[in-house]
């Protein structure tokens, strides 16, 4: 495969994510406070690589509801991309403190600890995530 058809189905992704957004966009303007809707902006936006973005609407659903798994979640995983490991730490330890039987955020802690070169609490995390996955 050359290259213009490699990048095909990457720019396509992107204007459809860039759609999404203007499409969010349009439903924030008229019910701003709806933090579905922010949270999956955000997505969008992180998925763009545009983690300030990001980060400025995760941020804002905080305010609102400081207990958002979706966003606390989100910016523990932009800020351990970003290597600001202490700040997604942070965010993370207080989503498996809410929801400690999600093993996602228990792996999402796991990398973010291995990242930031904190082997051991990596591990811990990771036996987490498979007594979790076990019982299922």
């Amino acid at each position: 495969m050359d290259a213009p058809e490699k990048a095909q189905p990457h720019s396509e992704k992107n204007d459809n994510i860039n759609n999404l957004i203007d499409k969010y966009k349009q439903i924030i303007q008229t019910d701003p406070k709806n933090l579905e809707i922010l949270s999956n902006l955000g997505a969008c936006y992180a998925s763009l690589n545009k983690f300030k973005e990001a980060s400025e609407i995760f941020n804002k659903i905080l305010e609102q509801n400081p207990k958002n798994l979706d966003a606390l979640n989100n910016l523990g995983v932009i800020y351990t991309q970003t290597g600001r490991f202490e700040e997604a730490i942070s965010k993370l330890e207080i989503a498996v403190k809410l929801k400690p039987d999600i093993a996602k955020l228990w792996s999402n802690l796991s990398e973010t600890y291995r990242r930031s070169g904190n082997y051991h609490k990596a591990n811990i995390c990771r036996m987490r995530v498979i007594q979790l996955t076990e019982k299922k």
